[in-house]
């Protein structure tokens, strides 16, 4: 995302800052990544809860409990083309699993979207959730086959690019051209977008590099090749497959235990204390603030 910020595609005001596991910061939305966790508040899950174990209800997109953080995306969104002009971009994680509702706020507001999967791999991704979070390696995996699987599947052959992470350190200027070629954007000439890949992309980014295809879970070893291969078609019918089998979620599962599933449970429990405390603390705020 900083690349795509750098060729010219603006992003909002409010992004994260950088931390500890993230130097260069993370290029996303506070106000987006809020409203999506609200969301997810509200059925009861966290980002780190898979949907295999916790499914969201059916059509859970029309539900009364998603309207007025819905319609805080669709004033987020026009305020921020007001802003910016014919293009805007955000990114964040939690995308993926809530795409219908993404899906119908683009086509409310007529919008034409343009999909970029940011892929890493599943083992790196397992290992940074280890130490960022304590998580299980198993449910770290399964996030990793849930948010791929989801974007895949819900934006389909509509899905514009595919940036694998490591690629970024082999061949990165190659890589940024693909995403010019494929998003339509301008390209600045070689000599500076040479330079611009470089000042954004540095060897100390590279937290770890796995290149064992050693997986908690069977199903990841086709996907994650799919994914390197770019190979969009075959993706398409793993998601298709992996989404059809989520009703027996055990079997799709395997390894993963009553144990795991009571400590998702307790997750979910703590996230939702969590954000009732939030709210709180928002709305005191917004008293006193009221008051001067």
């Amino acid at each position: 995302m900083n690349v795509l910020n750098a060729l010219g595609l603006p992003l909002s005001d409010d992004l994260m800052p950088p931390t500890e596991f993230n130097e260069k910061g993370y290029f996303e939305s506070w106000t987006i990544s809020k409203i999506h966790d609200d969301i997810l508040r509200a059925f009861g899950l966290t980002w780190a809860i898979p949907t295999t174990v916790r499914p969201l209800p059916p059509q859970w997109w029309h539900s009364p409990a998603v309207a007025q953080p819905r319609q805080q995306l669709v004033e987020l969104v026009s305020r921020e083309f007001e802003k910016a002009g014919l293009v805007w971009g955000f990114k964040d994680p939690r995308t993926a699993r809530l795409m219908p509702l993404w899906k119908g706020i683009i086509d409310e507001l007529g919008l034409e979207a343009k999909y970029v999967l940011v892929s890493r791999h599943p083992r790196d991704c397992v290992r940074s959730l280890q130490t960022r979070e304590k998580m299980n390696p198993i449910q770290g995996e399964l996030l990793w086959l849930e948010h791929t699987a989801d974007a895949v599947g819900y934006t389909g052959a509509k899905l514009d690019a595919l940036v694998e992470y490591d690629r970024w350190f082999d061949d990165g200027v190659p890589q940024a051209e693909y995403l010019i070629e494929k998003l339509g954007l301008v390209h600045p000439g070689k000599e500076r977008l040479s330079e611009m890949v470089s000042s954004i992309v540095s060897a100390d980014l590279r937290h770890s590099l796995t290149t064992e295809a050693v997986y908690e879970l069977p199903f990841t070893l086709e996907f994650n090749d799919a994914v390197q291969k770019r190979d969009v078609g075959r993706l398409e019918l793993l998601a298709n497959l992996f989404t059809a089998t989520r009703q027996f979620s055990q079997k799709v599962v395997g390894l993963c235990t009553q144990e795991l599933v009571g400590r998702l449970n307790d997750t979910a429990r703590i996230a939702n204390e969590r954000g009732q405390r939030i709210a709180a603390l928002e709305a005191r705020l917004s008293v006193a603030e009221g008051s001067r």
